[in-house]
């Protein structure tokens, strides 16, 4: 394959830009932890599609090897590299291509700078749940920008689909991720069953039991804040109904924090 016809046929390409880059080359430590945090968004999307994205998941041994990308042609006109899935095998080739297609409608929001109206508009939960996933790995790959490295922008294109530029990063959107540190976003309507164990007055907050003996806090409006409060039953039993409320940079559904629309009480010991 001819140096051109990589660069053209680069699934996805990285481009680095900067006044000292037009004299330099991007370092080492940049670009290893540029390509690193891409490699993660990208295992993400396949586990996504999968319905397998979970806390400390990763594709097996195969799926990695089917998913690993290798440097194709470098362009120095800005610091530009080609990426290619390492297998030439046409099925990987065409798996590789539905999974970027996931990366690429994934990172919109956070190159737009509207990721919590994308999530929250989001309909597919798997979808959703690996927008604010990859908040941490998107994170780590502007934080390159405005380093010591010399880096001012990075953008991420498709060579093969003639899209230049996908996604873009400048020193603006790393001032944009950094506020959305503290941000959370709300999953799909859902039940949740649980004993009360402890009570935040101040917040409105409650935290509950459930079967297993995890732990999840409730958030609850003012009325039934003080209904579940002054129940007059030692370890009562509840049916909330609303939200999880998941933070970015999160990647499971494993529910920790809930937002109560609703609230039933179901039983309990007598005081």
């Amino acid at each position: 394959m001819e140096e051109r016809e990589k660069y053209e046929n680069g699934l996805l390409s990285i481009r680095f830009t900067g006044e000292q880059l037009s004299k330099r080359g991007v370092s080492i430590y940049d670009l290893g932890k540029t390509l690193i945090a891409l490699q993660r968004i990208i295992n993400k999307a396949y586990l996504a599609q999968e319905g397998r994205l979970s806390k400390g998941a990763y594709p097996i041994r195969a799926e990695r090897q089917d998913l690993s990308f290798q440097l194709g042609e470098r362009r120095r006109a800005s610091d530009a590299f080609a990426l290619i899935p390492i297998l030439a095998d046409p099925l990987v080739q065409d798996t590789m291509k539905k999974v970027c297609d996931y990366v690429f409608s994934g990172i919109v929001g956070y190159y737009t700078g509207e990721l919590i109206d994308q999530i929250r508009k989001e309909k597919d939960e798997n979808k959703r749940i690996y927008i604010g996933s990859i908040y941490t790995d998107v994170a780590n790959i502007v934080n390159r920008i405005d380093s010591s490295g010399g880096v001012e922008g990075i953008s991420i294109g498709s060579p093969v689909a003639e899209l230049e530029t996908i996604a873009s990063f400048n020193s603006e959107t790393k001032n944009y991720l950094s506020e959305l540190k503290k941000e959370t976003y709300l999953g799909r309507y859902q039940e949740m069953k649980g004993h009360v164990y402890k009570f935040y007055p101040a917040k409105r907050i409650i935290g509950i039991r459930r079967a297993g003996g995890n732990t999840v806090t409730v958030f609850l409006n003012e009325k039934d804040f003080n209904e579940v409060r002054y129940k007059k039953k030692t370890n009562p039993l509840y049916l909330f109904k609303g939200h999880p409320v998941y933070k970015l940079g999160i990647e499971s559904r494993a529910v920790s924090d809930f937002e109560a629309d609703e609230i039933e009480y179901i039983g309990g010991d007598e005081s």
